[in-house]
This record gives C-alpha cells, structure tokens and sequence, in this order.
C-alpha cells in the first residue's frame, strides 16, 4: 500500500507544486520561489549528497508526499529527517508514515538516533512525534523569521533502543528504492 520511491527528475514538477502550497510551506523553515530552474539545482545538488537522502511517498499508487533523511553523520551514528504530504486528502496517513520510515531508518542505516525540528505551532507533529517515542530536548526560542513574525523550533530525538522497545509498529515494513 505504501512505497518510498527515490526522488527523480521526474518527479520534480510535483514536488515543486506541493512544496510552494501554503498549507505544506506554513511549518517549513523556508519559503521557496515557484521557480522549476531552481528545483533542478536543488535536485542536482541534494542527489548526489553524502548525508541526505529524498523519496517520494506513493500510497495505493498515488504520489502523495516527500520524505527525507537529512544531516546523516555515519560517524556518530544519527541523522534529521522531515516529511510532508502535499495531498490533502492523504493527509490522514501522516501519522502512520513515520513508522515505515523508523522501521527502514533504524535498520538499513544502523542509526543511533534521529532527530526532528519542528517548527512552533505544529503542535499535532510534535505531539505525533513524542507518541512514536521521542523525548523533548529543547526549544529554539524565535529561531525561524518568516511572514514578519519570529517562531520557535522544537527539538525532538528519537534513540533507536527506544523505537524497538516500543514495537507497536514492527509490522509496518514496506520498500524504499534506493
């Protein structure tokens, strides 16, 4: 029912659609220009990353959302990753997609740990994200500028023990292309 595709090329119009949405773009750190020139060079540039990775979420075939692992330090054994569906109507998938992901992260990688930044005011992710197991670790007061006002960051972590010892979505397998 759920796939990861690795982001491609082709997938960069679409991207660019849900990304410039208000609803999508109101809890992302930036705002970015409608400008297709400039997804290519950010494609170009984030597809040959060493430490960030970018798939697609399809659901029942439909490409619904963006996923991506972020910040990957195989030294210390951690990463950030952030998601977002720019299909409204699948939205009430968004807080079962994180389990898949876990599941994938903690076990192709070997992580640690994986952290979430989440911006103030999305009180539904960070209240998704401790139910999944995370801890608060701090808060970043007025941290991000945007739309003339200041806004906090959240800080959140996630120990790989933690997820496993949860279990409660150990079934929640799926494949990610690489």
């Amino acid at each position: 029912m759920i796939h990861f595709l690795k982001l491609k090329v082709e997938h960069l119009t679409q991207v660019l659609e849900w990304r410039t949405q208000a609803d999508v773009t109101r809890f992302m750190n930036t705002d970015i220009e409608k400008d297709f020139d400039k997804q290519k060079e950010w494609f170009n540039r984030v597809s040959i990353s060493e430490t960030d990775k970018y798939w697609i979420i399809e659901i029942k075939g439909v490409l619904v959302g963006l996923i991506s692992l972020n910040d990957i330090d195989t030294v210390n054994k951690r990463a950030s990753w952030g998601y977002y569906i720019g299909e409204e109507k699948y939205r009430i998938y968004g807080g079962i997609i994180p389990t898949y992901f876990y599941n994938y992260i903690f076990s192709k990688y070997g992580f640690h740990k994986i952290t979430a930044a989440v911006m103030g005011g999305n009180d539904n992710v960070v209240k998704l994200n401790l139910m999944h197991g995370y801890r608060l670790v701090g808060v970043y007061k007025d941290h991000i500028f945007k739309n003339g006002s200041f806004f906090d960051m959240n800080l959140l972590e996630l120990l790989k023990d933690d997820w496993l010892k949860a279990g409660k979505f150990k079934k929640n397998i799926c494949e990610f292309e690489e």
